[in-house]
């Protein structure tokens, strides 16, 4: 590729994207932001993933505690083991863009894995990353995968990418398969600035608006408050809070749906 990667990390943090109307969330040292840290880390002691996942992201941003990368990990660490995806995807991503606490190897498997479960800025990130040799060995078939998959769900800031990109991916389409195809099925158009964008559509365009931000705490603290039972599984003592395959939190496990989210801007 004859076009160098720089990478500028932005860290945006939010309850929703843009696509949805939503409450931010912020670092906050009130006495009420601290009675809700401590009520989830009390749903944490207790084992609760989601507790876990929230005490993380917690700490990360400052909200009822000060913040700590290193503790916002350990707990973070301890829902994404238990496969909890905005936890994996999160830990993935502070994992690449960390000073302290840097393990490119660990953000990769995480973004992979929520990359499996169709993260919109997962499959970006992947693309962008093995498509040169500045963060992990470049890697085209990968490349390939992750922007094709990226194209297919529309990522915004793909268009962009793919303007600075044209000359090359046209050169190598060969390397290229996938991407090639589905940008040939479903063109992009020229907008006004003679730049690369998705083509308008008919379709209509729904907003979500989640609930309140404290809303969404307390249905999920009302849960940490119910009875542990087993779940008559293999998995003795677990309870259905803790096992991936049917764990019912308050929100949505989208990256657009988790307590904050975290983007890599590229520019090339």
């Amino acid at each position: 590729m004859k076009n160098m990667v720089v990478i500028l990390v932005a860290v945006a943090v939010l309850l929703m994207s843009s696509q949805s109307k939503a409450e931010q969330i912020e670092a906050c040292q009130s006495d009420n932001c601290v009675d809700y840290f401590n009520k989830f880390k009390r749903g944490s002691k207790r084992g609760y993933v989601q507790a876990n996942a929230t005490i993380g992201q917690f700490y990360y941003i400052g909200y009822g505690t000060e913040k700590d990368e290193g503790k916002a990990l350990k707990y973070l660490n301890k829902a994404a083991r238990k496969g909890e995806h905005s936890s994996q995807y999160l830990v993935g991503v502070i994992s690449l863009m960390s000073e302290e606490n840097k393990d490119v190897k660990k953000g990769i498997k995480y973004l992979e894995k929520v990359a499996k479960a169709n993260y919109k800025d997962a499959n970006y990130i992947l693309g962008t990353l093995y498509i040169n040799d500045k963060v992990i060995a470049k890697n085209s078939e990968k490349a390939d995968f992750y922007l094709a998959k990226a194209y297919k769900q529309k990522e915004k800031r793909l268009p962009e990418l793919l303007d600075s990109l044209s000359e090359s991916i046209k050169e190598n389409a060969s390397s290229f398969p996938k991407l090639t195809a589905i940008m040939n099925q479903q063109p992009l158009i020229k907008n006004a600035d003679n730049n690369l964008a998705w083509p308008e559509s008919d379709m209509e365009v729904i907003t979500i608006t989640s609930m309140p931000l404290l809303t969404a705490f307390d249905e999920q603290i009302a849960t940490f408050k119910r009875r542990k039972k087993t779940t008559g599984s293999k998995l003795q003592g677990k309870t259905c809070d803790e096992i991936v395959s049917c764990t019912k939190i308050a929100f949505n496990q989208q990256s657009f749906d988790t307590l904050f989210r975290i983007s890599y801007n590229f520019a090339y």
